[in-house]
């Protein structure tokens, strides 16, 4: 059984005194493949500690929009954002990746609603630098995009990178079906899609071909308000079986050609 997410962050406070049992239960559920998305310097360097621990750990470094612009935010933010050199962290990750330490560089994004306009700029510029990384490097983007989904297709188009994953898409599954099937672009699906009703429809009409899975773990589980974690990707992947038709071998085993294709 080969179950993949695409998109966790296993390096959060709440998985600090369990994640053994929390990695084990997903190697038991068939995930064959988690990989773990970095956000500023502190979680990058523990993804590259985590992935020499655990072989089905795969190593995601990147920086969240909103730390991407970590020098100019509002002081009325609802959490805590840490200061530090994002040039350096970006020549960082180009080192990591070029050495071939990486599987994705992600996440990586423009987020439009958590902070100012003014910060657009700032955050294309960090962006556009991670698409090189991961064209250089011949490497996937994870992408990051809230309330700036046509912006970021657009600075997509632009740079024409091939391998790029939406994570948790939020914009309207018309522009997602376009992308799919023009751009050939993946969308990992997180774990609340069966309370979910864009990501159930994405779900069931985007190309087969370009559909993956994915948790964001700790956050947005099959039952809200609890603890997501890497194992509840077979919640979404019988959702999927649902939704098509399928039996769940077919859409596991599609979800997995995926990944394949998109990670080689």
């Amino acid at each position: 059984m080969h179950y993949v997410d695409v998109h966790t962050h296993l390096t959060h406070d709440r998985f600090r005194d369990d994640l053994d049992q929390v990695v084990a239960r997903s190697v038991e559920a068939g995930v064959a493949a988690m990989v773990v998305n970095g956000l500023e310097p502190v979680s990058n360097r523990r993804i590259l500690d985590l992935a020499g621990r655990y072989p089905q750990i795969k190593p995601a470094l990147g920086i969240y929009p909103v730390n991407a612009v970590c020098d100019r935010l509002p002081d009325d933010l609802p959490f805590e954002v840490p200061r530090f050199d994002v040039d350096a962290e970006i020549a960082f990750i180009r080192e990591q990746a070029m050495a071939g330490n990486l599987a994705a560089v992600g996440e990586c994004g423009l987020d439009g609603h958590w902070v100012r306009e003014s910060t657009f700029p700032r955050q294309e510029e960090v962006f556009e630098a991670f698409i090189g990384i991961a064209m250089e490097a011949d490497l996937p983007l994870i992408i990051h995009t809230r309330r700036l989904e046509q912006r970021s297709v657009e600075i997509l188009r632009h740079h024409r990178p091939v391998k790029v994953d939406f994570h948790c898409f939020g914009g309207k599954t018309r522009l997602a079906r376009e992308v799919a099937e023009k751009d050939g672009w993946h969308f990992s699906i997180p774990a609340n899609a069966r309370t979910n009703t864009a990501f159930s429809r994405m779900l069931r009409t985007l190309p087969a071909d370009r559909i993956l899975t994915e948790t964001d773990a700790p956050y947005l589980g099959p039952v809200r308000g609890e603890r997501n974690e890497p194992a509840n990707v077979v919640g979404t992947i019988a959702c999927l079986a649902e939704l098509r038709g399928w039996t769940v071998e077919q859409a596991r085993d599609q979800v997995w050609r995926n990944y394949r294709e998109l990670f080689d």
